[in-house]
């Protein structure tokens, strides 16, 4: 909740409603490695992070799915193009590819994203999704360099290239869908945080 006000800060109530906990009884930690009983299903527990620190993700053996939130990124329609969800705090683009390669470990048929849906061809998908993170990192790292720009205008300039790119790619309108489902001021936030501590 704390990493998400920073990002959302009075809208967070608006967004998604009052917050409360659950009683401690009804709660189960996840690690990964586990496995949990649903539904007559057993499903197989990852840790996954790389987008959050916090992330874990699931397979269902059975049906060949993976459930794996935002770890394989945003994807709609029936197109190829998969935007990385990169907000800060704490992206690890190192800890992401090793994630995904669990989760290939797991050899399934289909990736399940919490945007937007069931997609088969795991391999070609994280192919494309870790191309669009370099192509990106490499656009944050020049902006970071240009000693020119305020931090505004280098978030303007990262957000133009990315909506022409989306825009090339999908067209107008699918673009503007893009462009709600994943911040792009967000996604430079996060990878501008990223490279920085790296030291470009």
């Amino acid at each position: 909740m704390a990493s998400a006000t920073r990002l959302y800060g009075a809208d967070m109530e608006r967004l998604w409603g009052e917050m409360r906990p659950a009683a401690a009884a009804r709660v189960r930690i996840l690690r990964g490695g586990e496995q949990i009983d649903v539904a007559g299903r057993t499903l197989e527990v990852g840790y996954t992070p790389g987008h959050a620190s916090h992330h874990v993700s699931y397979f269902d053996r059975g049906s060949r799915i993976a459930f794996v939130g935002d770890t394989a990124g945003i994807r709609r329609g029936q197109g190829n193009y998969i935007l990385p969800p990169t907000p800060p705090p704490d992206i690890d683009l190192k800890a992401w590819r090793q994630s995904a390669d669990l989760i290939l470990a797991w050899d399934p048929d289909t990736l399940f994203l919490t945007h937007f849906g069931p997609f088969p061809g795991p391999r070609p998908h994280f192919q494309e999704l870790f191309e669009r993170i370099q192509l990106w990192s490499e656009l944050v790292r020049r902006l970071l360099r240009e000693p020119s720009l305020t931090e505004d205008e280098r978030q303007e300039r990262f957000v133009e290239e990315a909506v022409q790119e989306l825009r090339r790619r999908v067209g107008e309108e699918e673009a503007g869908h893009y462009s709600r489902a994943g911040r792009l001021d967000y996604s430079w936030q996060g990878l501008a945080r990223y490279w920085r501590k790296k030291g470009l």
